[in-house]
């Protein structure tokens, strides 16, 4: 199999377009609900609050700050293209504001190493052209 494959990249809608807009300057922006009572930060992008039902979100930038749920390592990729990037770290992380993100870590890190519970910070990764992803690198 060939490892110059073209990554898969996410399919950019209305919906999900500002986040993709604000990963490209470099910014992690999520919705948060302007419903009475509720103002919860929502990730994945939706039309609607998973907590409360309202349908008036905001597009708000977060501080990028979260910690480590959860982590696995990847040695041998399912997909071509991430051949070459493997091995790698792929982390659940529950941002400051309180959504679970999931991205990979950035930098090399031991396979062994302890990161359950590590803090972190987003940084921005090139993966494509005219399009950066969120990924996370130990704070």
């Amino acid at each position: 199999m060939s490892n110059d494959a073209t990554k898969p990249m996410p399919r950019i809608n209305a919906i999900n377009r500002p986040f993709f807009a604000a990963c490209n300057d470099s910014e992690l922006r999520l919705q948060r609900c302007l419903a009475p009572g509720c103002g919860k930060h929502v990730y994945f992008p939706r039309v609607c609050c998973p907590h409360c039902g309202g349908g008036d979100l905001e597009w708000v930038a977060v501080s990028g700050r979260g910690t480590i749920r959860t982590h696995t390592f990847v040695r041998r990729p399912q997909h071509p293209s991430f051949f070459p990037d493997a091995p790698y770290h792929v982390l659940a992380v529950t941002l400051e504001e309180g959504p679970l993100m999931y991205s990979r870590l950035a930098g090399d890190v031991p396979e062994d190493a302890d990161l359950i519970g590590k803090a972190v910070r987003v940084v921005f990764s090139q993966e494509a052209p005219g399009q950066k992803l969120p990924f996370f690198e130990l704070a």
